[in-house]
This record gives C-alpha cells, sequence and structure tokens, in this order.
C-alpha cells in the first residue's frame, strides 16, 4: 500500500512539473470472463474470502473500457480514479458487508443495496465510465433464488 501511495506522489510530481495528465487507476480485482463461473459460487458460499477486496472487483472487459477513457480524456491534469465496477462482488447488500466484514467503519453517506463499497462515482462523472459487465449478468444471484 505504500509503494501505491509513493507512486502516486511522484506521478503527482511529475504532473505538475511537466504539465502531462497522469491518470492513475486504483484498481479492484480483475475479473476475467471464465472466472465468473469459475469463483463466484464459492464467494456466495464463503464471502470472507472477499474482504480483503473490500468485495470490490472490475471485469476485465470494463477496465479496458477505462484505460480507453483515460486515453481519450485531456486536460484533467493529474488525477486518482478508482477502476471498479458499480455493485460489490457478494450477493450480500453493502450494508449488511460493512457490519458484518467491517464493523465500527464509518458510513458517510447512504449506499445502493449492492454499491460497491470502493466507490467508482468519480470515474463515471468525470471520464463517463458505464458498466457493461455486472456479476450477475453471468452468475446466477443466490440471494434472488435464480
Amino acid at each position: 500500500a505504500l509503494s501505491k501511495v509513493v507512486n502516486e506522489q511522484t506521478a503527482r510530481s511529475f504532473a505538475r512539473r511537466t504539465g502531462a495528465d497522469i491518470y492513475a487507476l486504483r484498481i479492484g480485482n480483475v475479473i476475467e470472463p471464465h472466472e465468473y463461473a469459475e469463483n463466484f459460487p464459492g464467494y456466495f458460499e464463503n464471502p470472507a474470502v472477499r474482504r480483503r477486496n473490500a468485495f470490490c472487483y472490475i471485469d476485465a472487459r470494463d477496465l479496458g473500457q477505462i484505460v480507453h477513457l483515460c486515453i481519450q480524456k485531456d486536460g484533467l491534469g493529474f488525477q486518482v480514479f478508482n477502476a471498479g465496477n458499480d455493485d460489490n462482488s457478494a450477493s450480500i447488500p453493502s450494508a449488511e458487508l460493512i457490519e458484518r466484514f467491517f464493523p465500527g467503519t464509518p458510513v458517510t453517506r447512504e449506499l445502493g443495496r449492492y454499491e460497491a463499497l470502493y466507490s467508482n462515482r468519480k470515474i463515471r462523472e468525470v471520464l463517463g465510465f458505464v458498466e457493461n459487465h455486472n456479476w450477475r449478468q453471468y452468475v446466477p444471484d443466490p440471494a434472488a433464488g435464480d
């Protein structure tokens, strides 16, 4: 984690010194298409394994879109973006995930029912990211009874 902070500070310095646009991506756990069927059923059975990722993920194809959006956008100077999908990777509502796995963590605003705990709001608002590959398109949600 410290190396990421140092790299971002270094990038900020380069951007300031040169005037170049540098966009740092804080990339969530990258999920390739085949991994939905392989891994998500296990995540549902044992959601604690996703705790270290804060239950966040980014579909590899959506990450490609994010990189493309960054390349197309000029003039923002130095920016840090969370690169993650809209929803958490569990079949458990976000409020319950926080209560169960991150007790005592302050919640500063109301979250959507399954909203990712690692907010992608900035990348949606600034770069126009639109999620195309939510895990629910590829794996039945056990909470929905699919």
